[in-house]
Order: structure tokens, then sequence, then C-alpha cells
């Protein structure tokens, strides 16, 4: 960061779901389970009643994750070493960013086994998994989601998981083999391919990534209009998406309208992208991704005060699948306000909930530098 006269254009965190837009020592594996919906989300199993622990879950569950970690830390140290609160703990490290911490958390946990396997088992085999993966350990975390195979062949996230591992180690077409398994077994699913297709953008093969959805629209498959907008959009042909995405445009859809707001967007018109949020809301009520979307749009238009409106809105509906963009979101317009006093405190407040945000810890030192009150507008990238 240059702390004297120019910036890059701080970015809006635009949350895109590869399905929606609402936009890890394979010898220690003693067994393998489904996948939980997400890192906090806990299984009540085996659950050990002392303070440090209980305090622990609670900070996991309402993702506080270093308050968790610290809490479970402590647990292990002083109440109970037990393979709910390893696994706990190994969570809380793999959400703060310590991934080499939470692969010890794992295997600990799954040394605890006395000879039988139990469900968490398998969990803990997948997050051990996820870990690998954090640390570009790629021919670890593929073992793992091998052997969770070997014991669960049905489950299809484990296929995913090695496919995009394989991806990394350049194996191809191992990966398109993990890939037909996922999609043969949900053949009617998009957002797996869309998910695929992200996955193999994201290794690096972007050629192969495209030709895999192009692939998919000349298909003989049945594919919703709204699919084939969705598909359009991510190959960057804003004019078909357009179309297919205006056919689909649907009330009882919030994603139908996020998706041809954001077409509008790539295509230059804000004007007619926020009237888009803007009718889905006065329709529908209140939505925290349409409301983000809409603020994203407004600051990329330049209406400051409105985006923060926008902002706030979403974030007193409390939904935590989005409170993270937008208080983020929120924080970088009071900057382009060049209110830097206020974009500090709410960049701060943002970080005391998601510590390990490389983009938010780099606009805080920037802000850092204006709080004496030097006003200088972001510079466009």
């Amino acid at each position: 960061m240059k702390k004297s006269h120019q910036k890059e254009k701080p970015l809006m965190k635009i949350t895109v779901r590869y399905a929606k837009i609402s936009d890890m020592r394979s010898k220690y594996i003693k067994g393998i389970i489904s996948l939980t919906a997400a890192l906090f989300l806990v299984p009540g199993c085996g659950k050990v009643s002392t303070m440090y622990y209980d305090a622990g879950l609670a900070y996991l569950e309402n993702r506080q994750f270093p308050e968790a970690e610290e809490n479970l830390r402590i647990s292990l140290d002083s109440e109970a070493k037990t393979k709910e609160c390893y696994r706990l703990y190994g969570i809380a490290c793999l959400s703060n960013g310590k991934y080499s911490e939470a692969v010890d958390a794992f295997i600990d946990a799954l040394h605890t086994n006395n000879g039988s396997i139990r469900e968490i088992d398998y969990d803990i085999n997948y997050y051990l998994g996820l870990a690998y993966e954090k640390l570009e350990q790629y021919s670890d975390a593929a073992d793992v989601y091998s052997a969770i195979i070997a014991v669960r062949p049905g489950e299809t996230e484990s296929y995913y998981r090695r496919a995009v591992c394989n991806l990394h180690l350049g194996k191809l077409s191992e990966a398109d083999t993990d890939f037909l398994v996922v999609t043969g077994k949900n053949p009617s699913d998009i957002d797996k391919y869309l998910q695929i297709f992200f996955a193999i953008g994201d290794a690096g093969y972007k050629t192969e990534a495209e030709s895999y959805l192009k692939a998919l629209l000349g298909s003989d498959r049945k594919i919703s209009d709204f699919d084939i907008g969705r598909i359009y959009y991510y190959l960057g042909d804003y004019s078909n998406a357009r179309v297919y995405l205006e056919k689909a445009k649907d009330f009882s859809n919030a994603d139908t309208y996020l998706m041809l707001g954001k077409t509008y967007e790539a295509i230059g018109d804000l004007n007619y992208a926020g009237s888009l949020y803007s009718e889905y809301l006065n329709a529908k009520g209140n939505n925290a991704a349409v409301y983000n979307q809409l603020g994203v749009c407004r600051t990329s238009a330049g209406d400051y005060e409105g985006a923060l409106t926008a902002f706030s809105l979403g974030l007193n509906l409390g939904d935590s699948e989005w409170t993270g963009s937008l208080m983020f979101n929120e924080a970088v317009t009071y900057e382009y306000l060049l209110d830097f006093d206020t974009a500090y405190d709410k960049m701060t407040e943002y970080l005391k909930k998601y510590p390990k945000d490389e983009a938010a810890l780099h606009e805080l030192t920037f802000l850092e530098t204006r709080r004496s009150g030097e006003t200088e507008t972001p510079q466009a990238q």
C-alpha cells in the first residue's frame, strides 16, 4: 500500500455463490461422515458439560471464531481431551486460518478412537481434508477423500473435493472422472455444473472451464431459461444472458432478479439494474442479498448515500449469510465518502468478526493513514 498519494479503488464484497447470487496423514484415518452444512454448525454428540467447552461451542455457533478457539484450547488443556472438543477446536482453527493447527487437532480427535468408528469420525476426516486443501497439500487431502469414498461411495461431495485436489495436482483425467460421478448422481442439478465450472477455472484452466459450460449448453439436457441465462452470464455473454433472464424474471425467486440485475450491471446499465432490485424489494419485502447487491450497484453509480441506506436495511435483517458482505461494503462506502474515521471504525468492527479477511486488513492499513483528516478521493483501477 502506498501511504502518500494514491490508492487502488477499494473493492466491494459481492458474495457470489456458484449456484446462486444471494453472490481440506491418510495413515491416521480410522473412519469417516457426511459433510455438515457449514463450518460453524455442530452436531450435538457427546457434549461435555464444562464451562470452557460450553463457551467455545456457543462462540462457534455465533461465528465468533477467535473466542471459540481460545475457550476450546483452554478446555483441552484444563477440562477434558475429548474427540468432540478436538473437533470443535479444529473447526475454530480452520475458521481462523490456522490450518496446521487444525490438521493437528483433527488428527488428535481421530486418535481418541478406541477401535470403533463413529459417525463423527467421518465428519472429522472431511474437515481434515479441507485443512490439507487450505495448506495446499492436495495429495494428502486427496488421500483423505479417497478414504471417505472407500467407506461411503455414495457421498458425492468427497468425489467433488477429490476432483478439485486432482485439478491442482494436474491430474485432469482423474478430476474429470470424479466430476462425472458428481453430475451423474445429480444430472438435473445445474448448480453442480456451475460449481465444477468455477473449480476448473479457479485451478487455472480457464479455457477448459469455458468449454465445460459450452458443452452443457450444446447438450440435449433440458435446461430452464434461468439456468441458460446463468450459464451465458458466467461465460461473459451478457446479451444472451439478458434475453433468457428477462424471460425467467419471477417475483417468487429473488435469484432471477439478482442475476438479471447483475447482467445489466455488467452491460453498464446501472440505473436499470438498480430499478430491478428496487422493484423486487418493493414487491416482496426484505431480502439481505438483494439489499447488498442494490448497495453495490448504487456505489458503482456514485450514489453513496443510497448505497449506505441499502446496506443498513440489509444489516437490519440479521441474515448471518450476508452480514459479512454488508458490513464490509458499508465500511468501504464510508471510505468513498471520505469519512475515513467512520470507515475505520466500521472496518475494525468487521474484522472483529472476520479477523482473517486479507482485503479488510489491507483496507484498514490504508484507513489508518487517513484518520488524521487528510482527504483524497480513492483512485479508480
